[in-house]
Order: C-alpha cells, then sequence, then structure tokens
C-alpha cells in the first residue's frame, strides 16, 4: 500500500506530492488525440420493477474527448434495462468509430469500477462481449488510480481522484461533489419524472452530467500532470 506524505499541520489546504517510481508513470501510453476519459455513474440498488433480482444500474456513461481542442462531453443515459443496453452498444460503437480514426487511443479511467462494469454489462446483456475482450487485450483501458498508487506520494490520506485535484486543476464548479450524492440525485431525479414534474427531473438530470463532466475532466487533467511529472508530454 502506498505510504502517505504527512501534509504540514498549518496548511490543511496544500496538496504536496513525490514521485516515488518514475517507471510506473513512464509506463503510460503515449497521448493521443484521440483519447478517451470515461467514468460511469451508478446505482447499486437500482431494480427493475420491483424484481428483487439483478440488483445496479448504471445510468450515465460520461466520457470526455480533447480532440476538437476543447473538451466535449458525451453522455450515454440508461433508465432502464432495455436503455442500459442501448447505451453499453452506443457506447462500444462509439469507441469502434474513433479507433477507426485513432488507432492509438486509449480509455483512461479511475479506479477499476469502469472495466469492471463494462464485462459485468456485457454478459447482462449479451451484447459486445467480444468487443470488450478485444478492448482489454489491446490494453485500450487504462487506470490511472494503479499508476497514482505506484508512482506518487502525496499528502492526503486517501488517493480518491477529488483528493488529488488540487495539484493539477482549480476547485470543481458544479454544485454535486461525490459520487454518493449522484446517486441520491439520481432518485430525486426519477421521483420528479414520476411525478410529472418534468422541468425539474430534466435540471437534476443537468447537475448530475455536470457532476459526471468534472470527473471526465479531472481524469483528463490527471492523465496530463502525470506525464508532465517524467517529462512526456
Amino acid at each position: 500500500q502506498m505510504r502517505q506524505l504527512t501534509a504540514a499541520e498549518e496548511d490543511k489546504d496544500t496538496v504536496v506530492h513525490e514521485v516515488i517510481d518514475e517507471a510506473v508513470i513512464r509506463r503510460l501510453p503515449v497521448p493521443s488525440q484521440g483519447d478517451i476519459f470515461f467514468d460511469f455513474e451508478g446505482d447499486p440498488l437500482w431494480v427493475e420493477g420491483g424484481t428483487r433480482k439483478d440488483w445496479g444500474l448504471e445510468y450515465l456513461f460520461g466520457m470526455v474527448e480533447i480532440d476538437s481542442g476543447t473538451p466535449e462531453f458525451t453522455a450515454f443515459w440508461a433508465h432502464d434495462r432495455a436503455e442500459e443496453k442501448k447505451a453499453l452498444q452506443d457506447f462500444v460503437a462509439h469507441v469502434l468509430a474513433r479507433l477507426e480514426r485513432w488507432p492509438d487511443l486509449h480509455i483512461y479511467h479511475y479506479a477499476a469500477y469502469e472495466v469492471t462494469a463494462l464485462k459485468r454489462l456485457a454478459a447482462r446483456h449479451a451484447v459486445h462481449e467480444d468487443d470488450i475482450d478485444q478492448f482489454l487485450r489491446m490494453g485500450l483501458f487504462v487506470d490511472l488510480y494503479a499508476t497514482v498508487r505506484g508512482g506518487v506520494r502525496v499528502s492526503q490520506r486517501s488517493s480518491s481522484i477529488k483528493n488529488l485535484e488540487p495539484l493539477y486543476m482549480d476547485v470543481r464548479e458544479a454544485e454535486l461533489q461525490k459520487g454518493d450524492a449522484s446517486i441520491v440525485e439520481y432518485h430525486r431525479y426519477q421521483a420528479a419524472r414520476d411525478e410529472g414534474r418534468l422541468e425539474e427531473a430534466d435540471a437534476i438530470l443537468q447537475g448530475i452530467a455536470d457532476y459526471n463532466t468534472e470527473d471526465c475532466v479531472s481524469t483528463w487533467k490527471l492523465r496530463d500532470w502525470l506525464v508532465s511529472q517524467v517529462g512526456l508530454d
């Protein structure tokens, strides 16, 4: 387990870091214009129609891409099982189309959840299992948490991406700040939708999208910061 530095008692807001293994960071892929910065939002307690089996819904596949010169956010939403299957199909089609244009692209994420969830979704819906397996064999997915854990020591008790952000980005603007708050907001969205408060429902979804966008942007900026630490940028 990565040993953390101790932040100076008199300056709690300052995060300091030390590169402890350049080789770990140098194993990151060469950045590609086609790179994707990816983050799920999911509700582990969701069940369809009160069935009480096959729990969990990935309600937002969010990604940021930077080939246009500015970060562009793409969202595939899913509010039931059928839409979840369609979101998975749309996501895979999106990646395959980008691979044709940028065969050197990678999909960056933070911690293991995204890959675990994609494998689970492919098995659940019996679609794109071969494509997901191929993406894995290609080494398409890059978990930046593993790079941070092995290559950098930071003055935080946790290596969550939110705790690292003072190193490479400004304070977040989205009202939501934590993943569990996204789930609470998604429950609020469902209630507003079911009760016909559609403008309110749309506004809640936009707030979740804003939060997810900042997660994806954070992943992008973390990647750039990591490669800058060893002169790869």
